[in-house]
């Protein structure tokens, strides 16, 4: 096995990406990615991404109580639940059998090359090694390695009497779009630029206060230079998980994914401002 894990090979991503690309009609599949890429600069350029929490975070402006606070907070609004999302995904590509953009003769195996692709995520997210496979564990999982690092913290994952409405909401929204495989992609796809942008942030104020704190979790996220020598691998699941979302896109759904798109990160930047309050009183 060469530098690159399984799960960061480029070839066999290429293989994969090549499939869903030409599982289209060419002229469908430049219409869908560019109403996607849409969706994607929106994304992007979502005041989320310019909160006020992010340049106090790179400051290293929290006290580790205000940072605790967070992340019990963090745990429920997307960490408990991520893996949750991403399988079920998994399995709702399912109805890629019956979605109409992709050729006939290519449906069914459509299926097998989309749960491929969010698979090399999912075996992320529970703990393989991406470069030496026989060091893969449970155990490295990334909501165990966040557990840890609560534990650490000295947060119990159970209390959950710190645990703010606006954490419990994203959850729910989440849930609630358990059963639709294209606004459970575009969920996803928003979730791991939040966790890309956030993580970064986050990581650096924890740093400060104890270089334990920056290990696991945050060796897995958080890290700005995402490279072979790295567990980090968020880039290539967003991208991933846009690509899917061209593939099973349908105009006739375009009002609806940008109001789903809207929702989730209004939800997202109403918690990250409920952090800010919240912790300037601790």
């Amino acid at each position: 096995m060469n530098t690159f894990s399984f799960t960061q090979s480029e070839h066999t991503r290429l293989e994969l990406l090549q499939f869903i690309q030409n599982s289209l009609k060419p002229e469908i599949w430049q219409q869908n990615t560019q109403a996607v890429n849409h969706l994607k600069q929106l994304t992007q350029h979502h005041s989320l991404f310019k909160h006020p929490i992010l340049d106090q975070l790179h400051q290293c402006q929290f006290s580790l109580d205000q940072l605790k606070f967070i992340h019990i907070n963090y745990f429920t609004a997307i960490v408990k639940n991520f893996t949750d999302a991403l399988s079920m995904v998994i399995y709702q590509a399912h109805k890629l059998e019956q979605n109409s953009n992709i050729l006939e003769e290519n449906r069914i195996a459509s299926k097998i090359y989309a749960r491929y692709l969010l698979s090399l995520n999912l075996i992320d997210e529970l703990g393989f090694n991406t470069h030496q496979l026989e060091q893969s564990s449970a155990a490295k999982s990334h909501l165990v390695y966040f557990l840890k690092l609560m534990q650490q913290l000295g947060l119990d994952p159970l209390n959950q009497s710190e645990t703010q409405i606006e954490a419990y909401a994203l959850t729910e929204y989440i849930q609630k779009n358990m059963d639709s495989y294209a606004e459970l992609l575009l969920i996803l796809a928003c979730t791991e630029l939040q966790v890309i942008k956030f993580s970064e942030a986050l990581r650096n104020n924890m740093a400060i206060y104890n270089s334990i704190y920056i290990e696991g979790y945050y060796a897995c996220h958080g890290l700005a230079d995402q490279d072979a020598s790295t567990l980090a691998n968020d880039d290539n699941h967003q991208d991933d998980i846009w690509t899917l979302l061209a593939q099973c896109y349908s105009p006739e759904n375009q009002q609806h994914l940008l109001q789903v798109q809207s929702e989730y990160l209004v939800l997202w930047n109403n918690f990250w401002s409920k952090m800010k309050v919240c912790t300037a009183t601790i």
